[in-house]
């Protein structure tokens, strides 16, 4: 990760924000011991999607600098866009070290749209670690399309692709196609690692992935020649522009693309209100989330594990399949991102509103 990009000083300002106070902070974390305890990971989706992917690579890692050397256990708990899993935390998670939510794109956005739905205040929750994820666009060969240059042949052909929902982090993916010109039909209730196995097996021929199960999953569709790399999403700067996601620096970003289609960049309330969800689904795509009311000794230990973690040599050497080329923001340093990510402008809002009901027969 190169000091002089933005990326490179974000990661900094999140690491050193999450370092502040140090010494109280390690010596808090001192008193915490997680010995010959079982710590759940309770992962609100099936296994292979990204933040199944997600959990597992940071698993083995937080086992050995959490205090006491504990037995980390991943449970999902799959369906509703996350809803029922993240419920299912706050009825029965303790404040006490044993129980983290691994949150996702879908949890964030659902807990926008649907927030009647939820019984716990995600913005509330204690962050550990925020990462922020990208996100890449693959096709079937089949459609004839053999890089983002070919995407105007997409138009006008039938293009098939499945998701949870029109509300959750499929809607990173539903504006995206809205605002290209493509004609896709969409089949909702089907999560990222079976709607992967689908796309295989040539029942959905556009589809997504994000960095960590693209790199593990989806790439090995490409270099079996079942699947065509058409563009990521990008990720936002410090001046909020859309640049290239530094994981795949030879595909264009979404603004590339849009001018591909239609000779000119986005713009306008369309644009804008994709831009948030960008923030919504891309910055704060994966967190790491303990319960509210977990004492803060406790919060510092979950805390000093992962800084640990980010240092460790042998995470470094694996992290390109997790976080690497993405800032990371350590405890209170995610807790501004997640807040920015919850809150929607009434303009966006309404913009969103309108793009909803008429394409997706969805009310927020």
């Amino acid at each position: 990760m190169k000091s002089d990009s933005w990326l490179g000083r974000a990661a900094c300002i999140g690491i050193v924000a999450g370092l502040a106070g140090l010494p109280s902070v390690e010596a808090a974390a001192q008193k915490v011991d997680f010995a010959g305890k079982r710590i759940e990971l309770l992962v609100p989706f099936p296994p292979g999607g990204g933040s199944d992917v997600y959990s597992r690579g940071l698993a083995p890692f937080l086992e050995k600098h959490l205090p006491g050397n504990p037995t980390i256990i991943i449970r999902n708990v799959p369906g509703g866009g996350s809803i029922p899993g993240s419920n299912q935390f706050h009825a029965r998670a303790k404040p006490d070290g044993l129980h983290v939510l691994v949150c996702s794109s879908s949890t964030v956005m659902n807990f926008v749209f649907q927030r009647a739905k939820f019984e716990l205040e995600l913005n509330k929750l204690q962050p550990v670690l925020l990462s922020p994820q990208g996100s890449v666009v693959y096709v079937s060969p089949a459609l004839g399309v053999k890089a983002a240059k070919d995407i105007a042949r997409l138009k006008g052909q039938a293009l098939t692709f499945g998701g949870t929902g029109p509300t959750g982090a499929e809607m990173r993916m539903t504006t995206t196609f809205a605002l290209l010109g493509l004609d896709v039909k969409y089949v909702w209730g089907v999560a990222r690692g079976p709607v992967r196995l689908a796309f295989e097996r040539g029942e959905f021929n556009i589809n997504y992935d994000t960095t960590p199960g693209y790199l593990k999953n989806a790439s090995q569709l490409v270099k079996a020649g079942k699947a065509v790399p058409l563009f990521a999403l990008g990720v936002l700067n410090e001046q909020g522009n859309i640049v290239r996601d530094p994981n795949f620096p030879d595909l264009p970003n979404f603004v590339e693309v849009y001018e591909i289609m239609h000779g000119k960049p986005p713009s306008g309330a369309a644009f804008e209100a994709w831009k948030a969800i960008l923030q919504m689904s891309v910055m704060a795509n994966k967190s790491l989330l303990l319960p509210v009311g977990t004492p803060q000794p406790v919060v510092e230990a979950w805390r000093e594990a992962i800084r640990k973690t980010l240092a460790d040599p042998e995470f470094e050497a694996k992290a390109a399949s997790i976080i690497e080329g993405y800032p990371q923001f350590v405890g209170e340093a995610g807790r501004p991102i997640m807040n920015e990510a919850t809150t929607v402008k009434p303009e966006i809002w309404e913009w969103i509103k309108n793009f909803l009901k008429p394409r997706h027969g969805r009310t927020i």
